[in-house]
């Protein structure tokens, strides 16, 4: 009976250090060795880039018959803004870039020749439309409606792309009905109507 007792504390004991070497090795490692999270990557979205406009608005002032707001396709150059409004005949289209092109919002302005430039440098040239015109008799005024370019070009102030633009005017209009129709279509500035509406007439 003894012995019997003597083994069971053994067995008794041994379970006991089993037991204590287990909860030793518990507190001297983690149980689950979780593995570390991946760091988080933020990821920038690019934005997209702004498509160019398809078309420009700009304003046209300065010396022009027509000064305004207008509307370009996109890449249109200086040149076609001046001719849309149409070039003044004291228009200095010499200090303007023609072939630049146009931004939307730009504000064009066209220069004007200056008043106090010598009268050598500002006197137009003799051109081939001048030298073809036939003098008229003093004191009779040229009819608008069989004016050619070269008589037309002769008179003060009026030059080759004014002349023109009476022609164009007259062949897709008709005749003239009064000479006040030149400012009413905005065919030419007040200023070179002014110096020429006593010496043209509409028969």
């Amino acid at each position: 009976m003894d012995d019997l007792l003597e083994r069971g504390r053994n067995w008794l004991s041994g379970i006991l250090i089993v037991a204590a070497l287990g909860a030793g090795l518990a507190l001297a490692y983690p149980l689950v060795q979780r593995p570390a999270a991946p760091p988080v990557q933020l990821v920038a979205t690019p934005i997209p880039p702004t498509p160019p406009p398809s078309e420009v608005y700009v304003h046209v002032t300065g010396a022009v018959l027509q000064p305004g707001l207008y509307t370009f396709p996109a890449g249109s150059r200086v040149g076609d803004a001046v001719a849309a409004a149409g070039a003044a005949d004291d228009a200095d289209l010499d200090a303007l870039n023609l072939a630049a092109r146009l931004v939307d919002g730009q504000r064009l302005a066209v220069p004007r020749r200056s008043e106090a430039a010598p009268a050598s440098a500002s006197a137009p040239r003799p051109t081939a439309a001048r030298a073809l015109a036939t003098p008229r008799p003093a004191g009779t005024k040229l009819n608008l409606n069989t004016a050619t370019a070269a008589e037309l070009d002769a008179l003060p102030g009026i030059g080759p792309a004014l002349a023109r633009r009476i022609i164009d005017y007259r062949e897709r209009h008709g005749p003239f009905r009064s000479v006040q129709q030149l400012r009413d279509a905005r065919l030419l500035p007040a200023a070179t109507y002014e110096r020429i509406r006593d010496l043209v007439t509409v028969e």
